[in-house]
């Protein structure tokens, strides 16, 4: 059955303080990736595409750089996209539940040269004489 949450209610809950449970996000997205790999490995339709997948850092929590996946880059990803599609700051501040509109922008909000460059064509043109 499923059941509609309260406005109220912290859907992910990640800490003690807040949820009355401790979860270690960094082993919950290390597994979830190591399954999603598993099922994308499996899915090869030939061996030559499994052995290239296999070879392939994609969906591994750490890649052959050295980069890894981690909940907090998540968070700012996900706010990042809110901005970048519109949502106004208060909502994106409410929806990461930040105290601040400050963290919101100026910590979890990265803007891209496109978004920049696409503010600038908004100014009107200068009237030519």
């Amino acid at each position: 059955m499923k059941r509609n949450p309260r406005p109220e209610e912290i859907l992910f809950p990640i800490s003690k303080k807040i949820s009355g449970v401790d979860r270690n996000t960094a082993e919950m997205i290390a597994y979830d990736l190591a399954a999603a790999r598993n099922f994308w490995i499996a899915e090869s339709q030939t061996p030559e595409e499994e052995k290239k997948r296999e070879q392939s850092d994609f969906l591994k929590y750490k890649d052959l750089q050295g980069k890894f996946a981690d909940f907090h880059a998540l968070r700012h990803t996900f706010i990042t996209n809110l901005s970048l599609n519109g949502v106004d700051p208060k909502t994106a501040q409410t929806l990461a539940r930040h105290s601040t509109m400050e963290l919101t922008m100026n910590v979890y909000t990265h803007l891209n040269d496109k978004k920049q460059i696409d503010a600038i064509n908004l100014l009107p043109s200068p009237k030519q004489e």
